[in-house]
């Protein structure tokens, strides 16, 4: 007769312990997949949140100074005079992160175009050609082709604009950077027949909400705090790099290395704006991170540099991060190759 023999206790548990070990090899693989798929994923997440705002951001440079290739727009209601400016670490508006930079640009808001009808002086009210795409709470640029005004619609009638008075209290600061000649006329008159284009007056820069560092917009272009918007969270730099074509024959090689060495201003922390020149592009450098970090992990990432903006000390949290960076040659100022 066949004796049938079965485990033991202690092969039993034996048998169980290896299989606890194997359990808990595979359990910890599909952990660590699990949450590198997870910080890949908000990986992914933060460069695309960040890429329509910098679409956002070179499609406004592309059009700014609408009507105006000079750059003078002058803009009572924020004080500015041109249409396209870069601040170098400003320190204003109240709360921007030290060491980055701000865009201030008056561009064309959408493919609204007309004419006026009468001489524009400074008044309240304009009749212009055709008004049917305008609206109450639109900004738009009178212009002669050479300097314009932005003005702000209150209301329409028909054909007729109700404008919103011009701040007659500016700084004379705030119209410095345009010469004395064209000081005299930016402000009017403007002949009948002037264009009229629906701009926008928008001012960009990095602060924070809730604590999460974050692209901002403002979009009247006056750093009042009412209107200001969060344009994408976790944008921790922007760094903004002019191309100023001295010779107007083009931008040469760029050498970031040496101070004022090319016609890249701000690409090294001891440029100096330069007095001539105009300007042809803009370089546009965004650092997003991801807006939670790492989990269970040492410190050990941080900021990198970009352009004149120096990196954060290393391994001093534990954010993953994108750079994303867009050339924008400046279209309506009519030095685009």
């Amino acid at each position: 007769m066949t004796r049938r023999r079965g485990f033991t206790l202690i092969e039993l548990m034996i048998a169980l312990v290896l299989f606890s070990f194997v359990i808990a090899g595979v359990l910890a693989v599909a952990v660590s997949m699990s949450q590198g798929f997870r910080e890949q994923r908000a990986s992914v997440q933060t460069e695309g949140a960040v890429r329509v705002p910098l679409d956002f951001m070179a499609d406004a440079i592309r059009q700014a100074s609408p009507g105006a290739p000079t750059n003078y727009i002058y803009d009572s209601y924020a004080c500015t005079g041109l249409a396209l400016q870069v601040y170098n670490n400003p320190g204003t508006p109240a709360g921007i992160a030290a060491g980055t930079d701000k865009l201030d640009v008056v561009y064309a808001s959408g493919a609204v175009v007309t004419s006026t009808r009468e001489i524009y002086n400074n008044s309240t009210s304009l009749t212009v050609t055709d008004a049917s795409q305008l609206a109450a709470g639109d900004y738009i640029v009178i212009t002669d082709t050479a300097q314009g005004i932005l003005v702000k619609i209150t209301g329409i009638a028909g054909n007729v604009l109700t404008l919103q008075a011009q701040n007659g209290a500016c700084p004379a600061s705030s119209i410095a950077a345009i010469p004395a000649a064209t000081q005299l006329v930016i402000a009017g008159p403007y002949a009948a027949g002037s264009l009229v284009i629906r701009a926008q007056h928008a001012r960009f820069w990095v602060g924070a909400v809730d604590g999460n560092p974050t692209l901002m917009m403002d979009p009247d272009g006056n750093d009042a705090t009412v209107d200001w918007e969060p344009l994408a969270e976790g944008v921790e730099d922007l760094q903004l790099v002019k191309g100023v074509d001295s010779g107007i024959d083009g931008l040469g090689t760029e050498n970031a290395a040496v101070a004022n060495a090319d016609e890249f201003v701000y690409n090294n922390a001891a440029d100096t704006d330069p007095a001539t020149g105009t300007l042809r592009a803009i370089r546009i450098t965004l650092i997003a991170r991801t807006t939670s970090g790492l989990v269970n992990n040492l410190k050990s990432y941080n900021r990198p540099a970009a352009e004149d903006h120096t990196a954060a000390p290393a391994n001093t949290d534990q954010y993953r991060r994108r750079i994303l960076k867009s050339y924008v040659e400046v279209r309506n100022m009519s030095v685009s190759p």
